[in-house]
């Protein structure tokens, strides 16, 4: 079950037979880091060098969830992505995936600096071999105020495709992330986050909020008429 909220503003996705949640935030357009209050790590890129790497010594070792990456395409920061408009970007270009494995620490929370959007870039989660979900990133419906670059010196360009990070919070914990461009193109993201949210209960009071929230507002239509 996947469940969507766009800029805090939700999808929930059942997945295969582990029967996982994947809860989805996005956060308000131009916002290129998680605003959750959990414990977290980033991964920038910037202390790599642009090319083709195999990354396996990243922000995560210290947070106590080493990360083994399949070949990584580096890039320096452009129109397409780079979160700040500055440093690096990875890109997954044509139809290929990157694969991050991680070890130790049992994760249930991922982000991601995601841009220049296009049908063809998925997120995937996995236990071991068990897909947990797939999810599409242009499958969700975002306004105006999410198209085109957001920073300075690329402000404005490539206006035509969305930018948004994206908050995933996965119930049964996942020790595998596979992003994947499923065609021409490339998928280009950054600030890749990982992290531990101590109770699955807080995404379920957020996702009762919103709906006492639309409760209220249909009572007082009702009462009003």
């Amino acid at each position: 079950m996947i469940k969507f909220f766009a800029g805090a503003a939700a999808v929930a996705l059942m997945a295969g037979a582990a029967q996982a949640a994947t809860f989805v935030t996005v956060e308000a357009a131009g916002v290129q880091n998680t605003t959750v209050a959990f414990l977290t790590a980033v991964e920038t890129f910037d202390a790599l060098t642009p090319g083709i790497q195999v990354p396996t010594s990243t922000a995560f070792a210290s947070f106590g969830a080493p990360a083994t990456f399949t070949s990584t395409s580096i890039l320096v920061a452009d129109e397409y992505g780079g979160a700040g408009g500055i440093g690096n970007q990875v890109a997954v270009r044509e139809t290929g995936d990157l694969d991050i494995n991680f070890t130790g620490t049992p994760l249930n929370f991922f982000g991601v600096w995601a841009s220049a959007l296009d049908a063809n870039n998925t997120v995937s989660f996995y236990q071991g071999n068990t897909l947990l979900s797939s999810i599409n990133l242009t499958a969700f419906s975002l306004g105006g105020s999410y198209n085109g670059n957001p920073t300075a010196p690329f402000l404005g360009q490539n206006s035509s495709e969305k930018y948004a990070f994206f908050n995933f919070r996965i119930t049964e914990g996942y020790d595998r992330v596979v992003l994947s461009q499923n065609g021409g193109g490339g998928f280009e993201l950054d600030n890749v986050t990982i992290g531990v949210v101590p109770e699955p209960a807080t995404w379920g009071l957020m996702i009762v909020g919103f709906g006492l929230v639309g409760f209220a507002a249909r009572r007082r239509k009702i009462v009003a008429a």
